[in-house]
């Protein structure tokens, strides 16, 4: 029972970390489609507002040419009129209404309504009170929507009265001068209407498109992934690997180099030399191989930061590690300090957050210069719901440019390459801080200021109730 127990918690992990891996590609997925997608939705909403408003403005102007025609006709016959009698509108007013016209009225200058045809008597007072004071020398025309007041008791039957009118005004002269104001309105509801249903198809349409482009944006993310997604578990595997394999000829090689350092002639300055730079650059090989095989493991489905969380005080751990700096703190001339409470009891993985803590401790010792200062601090902040520790490693170093801060956590990003190589870094520390910090379901940031230091903080967060277990 047992043993069964125990493969399925590894079972379970396995899935948990399988998930974890797939979310970065699972994100680039949804970016990708998002992108695609908006792509598709802001052409398809370009094209489909250019077609409706070349559509509203073909028949809108059609509208307009088709009553302006008719008004050449009127006011022509109005001015024949005036040539043969002046104020002579009987030929006019016997006229009927043309198709989907709506009133026709010739008003003189001093008010005088001479022509008075209209398609509904009982509104003849809502059309005049459209065009009421609109005098103009010029051809105008305007739209306008007929509105009923529901508390009128003259027009109950017509609250239901929806029209939209499109009004022309335009003068009647008589030897160039105007004598009376010609007003014509038609009935552009029907069109008006048209124009809403093609809205609403175009619409429905285009959500109906837009829908389709985004299971196509996510159909055609999913296929340019798929080749990448290959190279990178190819790489992944191959990093792996290579590490692995690498750390036992590396082991051999110092261990030799430290054997022949034993036994080499020590009056003998150039074999010292050679020795001593030999096991410098395979430490040095050994610390990179060290950090691409956590960074594999990392990233693999089978071997990913298998977390064995526990519950202790992580002060004691605190102190060794800075203790272990202490000899090259004394050498750089850097005071050490650690402020914490007496007993700061956590929730994780102990070795991993042992090797945060000396990550960050290493990277502050590394660009603090000499008379300067590096402490870590340790604090655990406790609510109903959630406690959180919090590790924080503050230094008086060279300080991080805004555009670095960015950056920083990028695997193999270094600020100043030279003075990286020189301390022997390869930018790959802070990414692994970060993986752990991420393994902890935590976060870790930096705040800092070109010439004045940097905090380092990461925040690890964990339940209360697995305090007890």
């Amino acid at each position: 029972m047992k043993l069964l127990g125990e493969w399925s918690m590894k079972l379970k992990k396995s899935r948990v970390f399988r998930k974890s891996e797939k979310s970065m590609f699972a994100q680039t997925r949804n970016r990708l489609t998002l992108f695609y997608s908006t792509i598709l939705t802001l052409f398809l909403a370009v094209f489909v507002g250019i077609a409706l408003l070349v559509f509203y403005f073909v028949i809108t102007n059609e509208q307009e040419q088709t009553l302006r025609i008719l008004s050449d006709r009127e006011v022509d016959m109005a001015e024949r009129a005036l040539d043969g009698s002046r104020g002579a509108w009987k030929e006019q007013q016997r006229r009927m209404l043309a198709e989907n016209q709506v009133f026709y009225y010739v008003i003189e200058n001093d008010g005088d309504l001479k022509i008075n045809k209209d398609n509904n008597e009982d509104l003849q007072d809502h059309y005049l009170s459209l065009v009421d004071e609109w005098v103009t020398d010029e051809v105008e025309v305007n739209r306008t929507t007929v509105e009923i007041s529901e508390n009128d008791p003259l027009y109950v039957d017509y609250q239901d009265t929806d029209m939209e009118l499109l009004l022309l005004a335009r003068p009647v002269k008589d030897e160039g001068e105007r004598v009376a104001m010609l007003y014509m309105a038609i009935d552009n509801s029907f069109y008006s209407s048209i124009i809403k249903w093609i809205v609403l198809i175009f619409v429905g349409f285009a959500l109906v498109f837009a829908v389709i482009g985004v299971v196509l944006s996510h159909w055609m993310s999913k296929r340019a992934l798929e080749p990448v997604e290959f190279a990178y578990n190819l790489q992944r595997e191959f990093v792996s690997n290579a590490s692995h394999e690498l750390r036992t000829p590396l082991s051999v090689i110092l261990s030799a180099v430290e054997a022949l350092s034993m036994e080499a002639d020590k009056d003998n300055p150039f074999t010292a030399k050679v020795l001593g730079t030999l096991k410098h650059e395979v430490k040095r090989m050994s610390s990179l191989i060290s950090e691409l095989l956590a960074l594999a493991r990392s990233d693999s489905e089978q071997a990913s930061v298998e977390l064995k969380k526990e519950h202790f005080d992580i002060r004691p751990i605190a102190e060794q590690v800075v203790e272990s700096f202490s000899k090259l703190g004394s050498e750089k001339q850097i005071n050490l300090i650690l402020a914490a409470p007496e007993r700061v009891f956590v929730v994780g993985d102990r070795d991993k957050l042992a090797q945060l803590m000396y990550i960050l401790m290493d990277n502050a010792i590394k660009y603090t210069p000499a008379g300067g200062q590096v402490e870590m601090a340790l604090d655990k902040h406790s609510n109903k719901k959630l406690d959180e520790f919090v590790l924080s490693v503050s230094d008086t170093g060279i300080g991080i440019l805004p555009e670095d801060q960015l950056k920083i956590f990028e695997r193999f990003y270094r600020t100043d390459k030279v003075r990286s190589r020189k301390e022997g870094g390869f930018g790959l520390g802070l990414s692994i801080a970060k993986m752990i910090a991420a393994a902890h379901e935590g976060e870790i940031k930096v705040e800092s200021e070109g010439g004045k230091g940097s905090i380092f903080s990461a925040k690890i967060p964990f339940s209360p109730k697995a305090s007890s277990l």
